[in-house]
């Protein structure tokens, strides 16, 4: 893949949330991120590009665009410690090439440093703030390295930039989630919604906020438009017996019991205790 291409993708829809739904029912956490569609990237480099690149920047050492192009070459094949090289030799011709330093960025991420990554963007920065590919390389650095808050810093800029980018608003919501900022979460996923109304999963994490900030009745109608959207969506089954349960409609959670068990879908063993004795039989 063209290293171009490859920076336009590094914010993919991964799932990161990670909080358990208390310890009653094996729900899932916030469902996987979309993944990211195609890129806007730069035609591919030739096969032999890093060689000829290699000959023309001994006939020209001095030209920083050259190697700039010598190290995406030579990240096309893989050889990332030599493209780190590269960009290094561009950014001592040319201190303030941004590219350069994103670039680099991205070849010390590949060769497992992360610190060094990260201060690669943040030179990036310095020189084109808001360059959403640095950006979104930054952010998922960030996110790579613990620093969810910084990610999410981020994030934010880029829903700025580009409002519509339903993959940043579904990693922002993940990522809010996450951190357990529940309201917040809630809104982006409504935002990522909007844009894109047809992904079931996306229902799923909005339930899931709102079951965490104990609005049963909106968790379960959502999770009701997630099934609708996609009838074996298991995680928002799962959902609908736990909300009901919580909320005291014990004929209704054994039904969605009876769902899950008649798709195959496994409920925490924990849950099903608790359920029975609170409503006061031991099954449907």
């Amino acid at each position: 893949m063209n290293v171009t291409a490859f920076m336009r993708s590094t914010v993919s829809r991964a799932g990161v949330a990670t909080l358990a739904i208390g310890v009653l029912l094996s729900l899932p956490s916030c469902a996987p991120a979309r993944e990211k569609a195609a890129n806007d990237a730069a035609p591919a480099a030739p096969v032999d590009e890093a060689a000829r690149l290699s000959e023309e920047t001994k006939a020209n050492p001095g030209d920083a665009e050259l190697q700039y192009r010598l190290g995406n070459a030579l990240f096309d094949k893989g050889l990332y410690r030599d493209a780190a090289a590269a960009y290094q030799q561009a950014l001592a011709l040319r201190p303030e090439y941004a590219a350069a330093h994103c670039n680099l960025g991205l070849s010390l991420r590949r060769l497992g440093q992360l610190p060094e990554a990260i201060q690669s963007y943040r030179r990036a920065l310095r020189y084109e703030p808001d360059d959403p590919v640095t950006l979104r390389n930054l952010a998922a650095a960030e996110r790579e390295a613990g620093n969810v808050a910084g990610a999410i810093e981020h994030l934010r800029r880029l829903t700025e930039l580009a409002p519509e980018d339903v993959l940043v608003r579904s990693e922002l919501a993940n990522l809010l989630f996450q951190l357990r900022q529940y309201p917040e979460a809630a809104e982006s996923f409504k935002e990522v919604i909007r844009l894109d109304p047809g992904m079931s999963s996306d229902y799923y994490n909005l339930g899931l906020c709102y079951l965490e900030m104990d609005n049963l009745d909106s968790a379960l109608t959502t999770w009701l438009t997630a099934l609708a959207y996609d009838p074996n969506n298991a995680s928002a089954r799962k959902g609908l017996a736990v909300a009901y349960w919580r909320r005291g409609d014990y004929d209704q959670a054994w039904q969605s019991v009876v769902e899950c068990q008649t798709r195959g879908i496994p409920l925490d063993p924990e849950f099903m205790d608790k359920l029975r004795t609170d409503s006061g039989r031991v099954g449907p």
